[in-house]
Protein backbone atom coordinates (compact mmCIF):
# COMPACT_ATOMS: atom_id res chain seq x y z
CA UNK A 1 0.00 0.00 0.00
CA UNK A 2 1.37 3.40 -0.94
CA UNK A 3 1.99 6.06 1.68
CA UNK A 4 -0.78 8.60 2.19
CA UNK A 5 0.25 11.92 0.69
CA UNK A 6 -0.83 15.34 1.86
CA UNK A 7 -0.26 18.87 0.70
CA UNK A 8 2.44 20.71 2.61
CA UNK A 9 1.69 24.21 1.28
CA UNK A 10 -1.75 25.59 0.57
CA UNK A 11 -2.65 27.95 -2.29
CA UNK A 12 -2.89 31.59 -1.23
CA UNK A 13 -6.55 32.39 -0.56
CA UNK A 14 -8.31 35.74 -0.23
CA UNK A 15 -8.09 35.84 3.57
CA UNK A 16 -4.37 35.03 3.61
CA UNK A 17 -3.70 37.55 0.84
CA UNK A 18 -5.51 40.29 2.78
CA UNK A 19 -3.57 39.35 5.93
CA UNK A 20 -0.29 39.59 4.00
CA UNK A 21 -1.30 42.98 2.60
CA UNK A 22 -2.20 44.31 6.05
CA UNK A 23 0.98 43.07 7.76
CA UNK A 24 3.24 44.30 4.96
CA UNK A 25 1.59 47.74 4.99
CA UNK A 26 1.75 48.12 8.78
CA UNK A 27 5.43 47.15 8.73
CA UNK A 28 6.09 50.30 6.73
CA UNK A 29 5.89 52.18 10.01
CA UNK A 30 8.84 50.25 11.44
CA UNK A 31 11.66 52.42 9.99
CA UNK A 32 9.80 55.53 11.15
CA UNK A 33 9.36 54.05 14.64
CA UNK A 34 13.04 53.07 14.75
CA UNK A 35 14.12 56.60 13.85
CA UNK A 36 11.83 58.06 16.52
CA UNK A 37 13.20 55.75 19.22
CA UNK A 38 16.80 56.49 18.24
CA UNK A 39 16.28 60.08 19.28
CA UNK A 40 16.46 58.92 22.90
CA UNK A 41 18.07 55.45 22.89
CA UNK A 42 21.23 54.06 21.35
CA UNK A 43 20.80 51.37 18.66
CA UNK A 44 21.57 48.54 21.10
CA UNK A 45 19.37 49.99 23.84
CA UNK A 46 16.53 50.37 21.35
CA UNK A 47 17.05 46.84 20.04
CA UNK A 48 17.03 45.33 23.54
CA UNK A 49 13.89 47.22 24.59
CA UNK A 50 11.81 46.53 21.48
CA UNK A 51 12.75 42.83 21.43
CA UNK A 52 12.04 42.48 25.16
CA UNK A 53 8.57 43.95 24.59
CA UNK A 54 8.05 41.58 21.67
CA UNK A 55 9.18 38.63 23.78
CA UNK A 56 6.63 39.47 26.50
CA UNK A 57 3.91 39.92 23.86
CA UNK A 58 4.55 36.52 22.28
CA UNK A 59 4.82 34.90 25.71
CA UNK A 60 1.39 36.24 26.65
CA UNK A 61 -0.15 35.21 23.33
CA UNK A 62 1.21 31.65 23.43
CA UNK A 63 -1.31 30.29 26.00
CA UNK A 64 -4.17 31.90 24.08
CA UNK A 65 -2.99 30.05 20.99
CA UNK A 66 -2.72 26.81 22.94
CA UNK A 67 1.04 26.55 22.43
CA UNK A 68 3.62 25.09 24.83
CA UNK A 69 6.78 27.18 24.77
CA UNK A 70 9.02 24.64 26.52
CA UNK A 71 11.68 23.59 23.99
CA UNK A 72 12.82 20.03 23.49
CA UNK A 73 16.48 19.22 24.03
CA UNK A 74 16.89 18.51 20.31
CA UNK A 75 15.59 22.02 19.49
CA UNK A 76 18.01 24.01 21.66
CA UNK A 77 20.82 24.19 19.11
CA UNK A 78 18.72 25.41 16.22
CA UNK A 79 16.85 27.91 18.40
CA UNK A 80 20.24 29.23 19.52
CA UNK A 81 21.29 29.67 15.88
CA UNK A 82 18.05 31.52 15.15
CA UNK A 83 18.77 33.78 18.14
CA UNK A 84 22.12 34.79 16.65
CA UNK A 85 20.59 35.42 13.22
CA UNK A 86 17.80 37.48 14.75
CA UNK A 87 20.24 39.53 16.83
CA UNK A 88 22.42 40.26 13.79
CA UNK A 89 19.39 41.30 11.75
CA UNK A 90 17.96 43.66 14.39
CA UNK A 91 21.33 45.11 15.40
CA UNK A 92 22.34 45.83 11.80
CA UNK A 93 18.98 47.40 10.99
CA UNK A 94 18.87 49.53 14.15
CA UNK A 95 22.45 50.76 13.77
CA UNK A 96 22.06 51.36 10.04
CA UNK A 97 18.86 53.35 10.48
CA UNK A 98 20.68 55.53 13.02
CA UNK A 99 22.97 56.68 10.21
CA UNK A 100 20.50 56.87 7.34
CA UNK A 101 16.97 58.16 6.79
CA UNK A 102 13.86 56.00 7.36
CA UNK A 103 13.09 56.27 3.64
CA UNK A 104 16.44 54.79 2.63
CA UNK A 105 16.12 52.16 5.37
CA UNK A 106 12.66 51.20 4.12
CA UNK A 107 13.78 50.55 0.54
CA UNK A 108 17.06 48.81 1.32
CA UNK A 109 15.84 46.61 4.16
CA UNK A 110 12.85 45.48 2.13
CA UNK A 111 14.90 44.24 -0.79
CA UNK A 112 15.07 40.96 1.16
CA UNK A 113 12.19 39.41 -0.86
CA UNK A 114 14.56 39.16 -3.84
CA UNK A 115 17.14 37.10 -1.93
CA UNK A 116 14.44 35.20 -0.04
CA UNK A 117 12.64 34.16 -3.23
CA UNK A 118 15.87 33.00 -4.85
CA UNK A 119 16.91 31.09 -1.73
CA UNK A 120 13.45 29.64 -1.22
CA UNK A 121 13.39 28.33 -4.78
CA UNK A 122 16.39 26.16 -3.86
CA UNK A 123 15.31 25.11 -0.35
CA UNK A 124 11.52 24.77 -0.69
CA UNK A 125 10.54 22.28 -3.36
CA UNK A 126 7.06 23.79 -3.90
CA UNK A 127 8.48 27.30 -4.29
CA UNK A 128 10.12 26.97 -7.69
CA UNK A 129 10.69 30.16 -9.64
CA UNK A 130 8.82 30.49 -12.90
CA UNK A 131 9.14 33.06 -15.64
CA UNK A 132 5.92 34.65 -14.37
CA UNK A 133 7.22 34.95 -10.81
CA UNK A 134 10.58 36.31 -11.96
CA UNK A 135 8.75 38.93 -14.00
CA UNK A 136 6.67 39.84 -10.96
CA UNK A 137 9.74 40.19 -8.73
CA UNK A 138 11.48 42.34 -11.33
CA UNK A 139 8.42 44.53 -11.80
CA UNK A 140 7.90 45.00 -8.07
CA UNK A 141 11.56 45.90 -7.56
CA UNK A 142 11.43 48.37 -10.46
CA UNK A 143 8.33 49.93 -8.91
CA UNK A 144 10.17 50.48 -5.64
CA UNK A 145 13.28 51.76 -7.44
CA UNK A 146 11.14 54.17 -9.47
CA UNK A 147 9.70 55.65 -6.28
CA UNK A 148 13.08 56.17 -4.65
CA UNK A 149 15.38 56.91 -7.61
CA UNK A 150 14.70 60.64 -7.48
CA UNK A 151 15.53 61.05 -3.79
CA UNK A 152 18.61 63.04 -2.78
CA UNK A 153 20.57 63.32 0.47
CA UNK A 154 18.37 63.69 3.56
CA UNK A 155 18.93 65.67 6.75
CA UNK A 156 17.94 62.46 8.55
CA UNK A 157 20.97 60.62 7.10
CA UNK A 158 24.24 61.76 8.79
CA UNK A 159 26.25 58.92 7.17
CA UNK A 160 24.09 57.30 4.46
CA UNK A 161 26.85 55.08 3.04
CA UNK A 162 27.53 53.37 6.37
CA UNK A 163 23.86 53.30 7.30
CA UNK A 164 22.69 51.89 3.98
CA UNK A 165 25.39 49.20 4.07
CA UNK A 166 24.34 48.02 7.52
CA UNK A 167 20.65 48.04 6.63
CA UNK A 168 21.36 46.02 3.50
CA UNK A 169 23.34 43.53 5.61
CA UNK A 170 20.36 43.18 7.92
CA UNK A 171 18.14 42.59 4.91
CA UNK A 172 20.32 39.69 3.75
CA UNK A 173 20.26 38.09 7.20
CA UNK A 174 16.48 38.43 7.30
CA UNK A 175 16.13 36.63 3.95
CA UNK A 176 18.08 33.64 5.29
CA UNK A 177 16.18 33.65 8.59
CA UNK A 178 12.74 33.82 6.95
CA UNK A 179 13.35 30.86 4.66
CA UNK A 180 15.00 28.78 7.37
CA UNK A 181 12.36 29.47 10.02
CA UNK A 182 9.64 28.44 7.60
CA UNK A 183 11.31 25.08 7.04
CA UNK A 184 11.76 24.60 10.78
CA UNK A 185 8.10 25.32 11.53
CA UNK A 186 7.18 22.25 9.51
CA UNK A 187 8.66 20.28 12.43
CA UNK A 188 8.40 22.53 15.52
CA UNK A 189 5.69 24.87 16.82
CA UNK A 190 5.80 28.20 15.01
CA UNK A 191 5.18 30.17 18.24
CA UNK A 192 8.18 28.49 19.82
CA UNK A 193 10.28 29.33 16.76
CA UNK A 194 9.40 33.01 17.23
CA UNK A 195 9.58 33.27 21.03
CA UNK A 196 12.97 31.69 21.80
CA UNK A 197 15.01 33.65 19.23
CA UNK A 198 13.51 36.82 20.71
CA UNK A 199 14.55 35.79 24.21
CA UNK A 200 17.88 34.33 23.16
CA UNK A 201 18.94 37.48 21.30
CA UNK A 202 18.60 39.79 24.33
CA UNK A 203 22.05 39.08 25.87
CA UNK A 204 23.66 39.76 22.49
CA UNK A 205 22.33 43.34 22.44
CA UNK A 206 23.88 43.88 25.87
CA UNK A 207 27.22 42.62 24.55
CA UNK A 208 26.80 44.81 21.47
CA UNK A 209 26.19 47.85 23.64
CA UNK A 210 29.42 47.18 25.55
CA UNK A 211 31.45 46.56 22.38
CA UNK A 212 29.95 49.54 20.51
CA UNK A 213 29.42 52.39 22.99
CA UNK A 214 27.03 55.11 21.90
CA UNK A 215 28.41 58.47 20.81
CA UNK A 216 25.68 60.28 22.74
CA UNK A 217 23.62 63.27 21.72
CA UNK A 218 20.26 61.64 22.57
CA UNK A 219 17.22 63.35 24.04
CA UNK A 220 15.01 62.37 26.98
CA UNK A 221 12.45 59.62 26.34
CA UNK A 222 8.85 60.83 26.16
CA UNK A 223 5.47 59.30 25.27
CA UNK A 224 6.28 59.28 21.52
CA UNK A 225 9.39 57.19 22.19
CA UNK A 226 7.46 54.65 24.26
CA UNK A 227 4.59 54.57 21.76
CA UNK A 228 7.06 53.79 18.96
CA UNK A 229 8.67 51.06 21.09
CA UNK A 230 5.29 49.49 21.82
CA UNK A 231 4.46 49.56 18.12
CA UNK A 232 7.73 47.80 17.29
CA UNK A 233 7.50 45.28 20.11
CA UNK A 234 3.80 44.41 20.20
CA UNK A 235 2.56 45.02 16.64
CA UNK A 236 5.62 44.35 14.46
CA UNK A 237 7.77 42.04 16.58
CA UNK A 238 4.98 40.30 18.49
CA UNK A 239 1.59 39.69 16.88
CA UNK A 240 2.77 40.68 13.40
CA UNK A 241 5.74 38.32 13.42
CA UNK A 242 3.61 35.43 14.70
CA UNK A 243 1.06 35.97 11.95
CA UNK A 244 3.78 36.29 9.29
CA UNK A 245 5.52 33.06 10.31
CA UNK A 246 2.16 31.26 10.45
CA UNK A 247 1.35 32.42 6.91
CA UNK A 248 4.76 31.24 5.63
CA UNK A 249 4.21 27.89 7.31
CA UNK A 250 0.77 27.53 5.71
CA UNK A 251 1.86 28.68 2.25
CA UNK A 252 5.44 29.15 1.00
CA UNK A 253 8.10 31.77 1.85
CA UNK A 254 8.31 33.15 -1.69
CA UNK A 255 4.55 33.55 -2.04
CA UNK A 256 4.12 35.37 1.28
CA UNK A 257 7.34 37.40 1.21
CA UNK A 258 6.45 38.84 -2.20
CA UNK A 259 3.95 41.08 -0.39
CA UNK A 260 6.84 42.78 1.40
CA UNK A 261 7.34 45.02 -1.62
CA UNK A 262 4.41 47.01 -0.23
CA UNK A 263 6.35 47.83 2.93
CA UNK A 264 8.80 50.42 1.50
CA UNK A 265 5.94 52.22 -0.24
CA UNK A 266 4.05 52.39 3.04
CA UNK A 267 7.27 53.44 4.79
CA UNK A 268 7.80 56.28 2.33
CA UNK A 269 4.29 57.60 2.85
CA UNK A 270 4.49 57.41 6.64
CA UNK A 271 7.97 58.94 6.74
CA UNK A 272 6.85 61.79 4.50
CA UNK A 273 3.88 62.47 6.76
CA UNK A 274 5.65 62.23 10.11
CA UNK A 275 8.90 63.96 9.18
CA UNK A 276 7.14 66.45 6.89
CA UNK A 277 9.06 65.34 3.82
CA UNK A 278 7.48 65.93 0.37
CA UNK A 279 5.87 62.89 -1.30
CA UNK A 280 7.31 62.28 -4.80
CA UNK A 281 4.77 62.49 -7.63
CA UNK A 282 5.94 59.09 -8.84
CA UNK A 283 4.67 57.41 -5.66
CA UNK A 284 1.34 56.38 -7.22
CA UNK A 285 3.01 54.98 -10.35
CA UNK A 286 5.48 52.96 -8.33
CA UNK A 287 2.74 51.74 -6.02
CA UNK A 288 0.73 50.40 -8.97
CA UNK A 289 3.81 48.63 -10.34
CA UNK A 290 4.40 47.04 -6.95
CA UNK A 291 0.82 45.76 -6.75
CA UNK A 292 1.02 44.20 -10.23
CA UNK A 293 4.42 42.68 -9.39
CA UNK A 294 3.05 41.18 -6.18
CA UNK A 295 0.12 39.66 -8.05
CA UNK A 296 2.53 37.94 -10.45
CA UNK A 297 5.15 36.93 -7.86
CA UNK A 298 2.55 35.53 -5.46
CA UNK A 299 1.23 33.12 -8.07
CA UNK A 300 2.83 29.70 -8.39
CA UNK A 301 2.24 26.17 -9.53
CA UNK A 302 -0.11 23.91 -7.56
CA UNK A 303 1.76 22.63 -4.50
CA UNK A 304 3.36 19.26 -4.77
CA UNK A 305 2.55 16.49 -2.35
CA UNK A 306 4.83 14.45 -0.15
CA UNK A 307 4.59 12.06 2.82
CA UNK A 308 3.03 13.19 6.10
CA UNK A 309 6.36 13.62 7.83
CA UNK A 310 8.56 16.18 6.06
CA UNK A 311 12.28 15.67 6.07
CA UNK A 312 14.81 18.07 7.59
CA UNK A 313 15.24 21.48 5.92
CA UNK A 314 16.98 21.04 2.59
CA UNK A 315 20.05 23.07 1.83
CA UNK A 316 20.99 23.76 5.45
CA UNK A 317 21.93 20.31 6.72
CA UNK A 318 21.06 18.69 10.01
CA UNK A 319 17.62 18.19 11.46
CA UNK A 320 15.23 20.46 13.29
Amino acid sequence: MSKRRVKISQPLGVVSALACLLIATVRGGNPVAIKIVLRALSPMQAAFTRVAIGCVSVGLLAPLLGENLKPKRSELGILGLLSVLYALQIAANQTGTDFTSPVFAAILFNTYPIAANLLSSVVVREDRLTAKRLLGLALAFCGVAWVFSARTESFLAPDPLLGNTLVLLGSGVLAVRMVYIRQLTLRIDYVKAVFWPLLGSLPLYVLGGVALPDAGGRTEADWTIWSALLFQGVIVGGAGQLAWVYLMRRHTPGTVIAFSFLTPISGLALSSIYFDEPVPARLLTGFCAVLVGIALAASRLQPRTQPDKPGPPRGFGGSA
